[in-house]
């Protein structure tokens, strides 16, 4: 999972270490030898995640945390301090100025991915969320942010999934003096599964050792599989003080982790960190789906229209231009549409385009901007896409076309293909109407030449 690290620390020895690890990993890293320039750093290059040293001559750690979850500009930004102290007052210093977790010196190699890859994978999901949101708000849609504030004071639910009871009655005493919070407590594995389906909590905590017989990391992965607590919050308490295992519950899908033992504080500012973050991405989440549908949404095949894929492709190149990686677009054409319009009526024409739809989504990433142009033409859009990348998407799509019939409703089979035509966004060629206009003389090509083809224009 490619990144870009800031890694602050006075001691250029200190740097040189992390970097050599995380260059292994293909990060690419960034540098700060003192907390203002890891501030600034931080503001003009958007890193995915700031690993931050506490101790350092102009400003400590705390401070520069205090200060990056204070700015909006970097407030999303994931935060791990490093440290020489495993302190729990440390901890929970840190904890309460916004920090993510800690690494403590020397830095353990398997808890140092486990976490940058997990920290990786909220941010995408977050700035994935912001860049619809601002196409939104661009269009003229709902302000997020005045709906995150009115959504700020509703009840959270809380799933407990204790060691022991005592060690429930006592989590329970701690997270009900939570403002706004609802808890719910089970003693196994199958309650826990059977109540999150009715309640669909929204953040879980779980002991890595059940009271009754059970698997908890079965139990986090089940959960996370689920669509009723796909987006829940889980909390891993580790009991071994393995750093495998808590690395173990990462990449499962766990949101944070604690060690045994820890003061309860730890765990309280942890779930309202964790349930913060959920409630902003849900608020997001919903303020883009409401407000597509209102205005932005293709009502027959429900894809985006040319109103929104205009827009976010802008915000598309701008990422691009920013990353330096390419892009692909990507026009679709359904082969002789007008001939199933005339022969089976614009019912089934219709129906063949929600089919069509329907796959097209199948087979690309929710990263992906798709779209539908008018008529029976569409657009795709793929992020950090190569030629390569694009060529082996564009075949796909057109053998899923290709490979099965249409049925409709009223019995009738067509079959149909479709001819593609791709474009390839580079630095200095990034124009996103030009690029549309590329991607469609290379659909023509496809046309002129047979149909049913994927055909990439010369300047790719």
């Amino acid at each position: 999972m490619p990144g870009r690290i800031l890694v602050v620390d006075d001691v250029a020895t200190n740097r040189l270490i992390l970097k050599a690890k995380l260059a292994t990993a293909y990060y690419d890293v960034l540098e700060a030898d003192c907390g203002q320039a890891a501030f600034d750093v931080a503001k003009a290059e958007q890193p995915d995640v700031i690993l931050l040293d506490i101790m350092m001559p102009d400003m400590d750690g705390y401070e520069v945390c205090e200060l990056l979850k204070g700015c909006s500009d970097t407030a999303h930004i994931p935060v791990v301090m490093v440290t020489a102290s495993s302190a729990p007052k440390e901890r929970i210093r840190g904890l309460a100025v916004g920090a993510d977790d800690f690494l403590v010196k020397p830095i353990n190699d398997l808890a140092l991915f486990a976490r940058v890859r997990n920290l990786l994978r909220v941010k995408m999901m977050f700035d994935e969320l912001k860049l619809r949101d601002t196409t939104s708000r661009e269009l003229g849609l709902p302000d997020f942010f005045a709906s995150f504030e009115a959504e700020s004071e509703k009840t959270d639910r809380v799933l407990l999934v204790p060691a022991t009871e005592e060690q429930g009655m006592a989590w329970e005493r701690l997270i009900s003096d939570m403002p706004n919070v609802e808890v719910i407590g089970v003693c196994s594995e199958r309650d826990a599964l059977n109540l999150a389906r009715l309640e669909q909590p929204d953040a879980i905590v779980v002991h890595q050792q059940l009271v009754e017989d059970g698997d908890s990391l079965r139990l986090i992965s089940a959960l996370r599989a689920r669509p009723e607590t796909r987006q829940a919050v889980m909390i891993y308490v580790v009991s071994d003080g393995a750093i495998e295992t808590a690395a173990k519950a990462l990449d499962l899908g766990t949101s944070d982790y604690v060690l045994e033992p820890f003061e309860l504080a730890e765990l309280s500012i942890r779930l309202n960190t964790q349930l913060r973050r959920k409630r902003h991405s849900d608020c997001l989440r919903s303020n883009v789906r409401d407000g597509l549908k209102m205005a932005i949404i293709d009502p027959l095949t429900g894809l985006y229209n040319r109103r929104y894929a205009t827009q976010h492709m802008r915000q598309i190149v701008e990422r691009a231009r920013k990353s330096g990686n390419d892009f692909a677009v990507m026009m679709l054409d359904i082969d002789n549409f007008k001939r199933i319009n005339d022969a089976e009526g614009h019912d089934v024409g219709d129906q063949v385009l929600k089919e069509f739809s329907h796959r097209i989504q199948e087979n690309t990433r929710g990263v992906d901007l798709v779209a539908r142009m008018g008529g029976e033409e569409f657009l795709i859009v793929l992020p950090d896409a190569t030629s390569v990348v694009a060529r082996h998407i564009s075949e796909r799509l057109r053998r899923a076309i290709e490979r099965t019939p249409f049925t409709v409703d009223s019995g009738v089979v067509i079959d149909a293909t479709v001819s593609i035509g791709v474009a390839i966004g580079t630095i200095g060629h990034d124009d996103s109407e030009e690029l549309i206009k590329c991607a469609d003389k290379a659909l023509y090509m496809s046309k002129s030449n047979g149909r049913n083809l994927v055909s990439f224009h010369e300047a790719a």
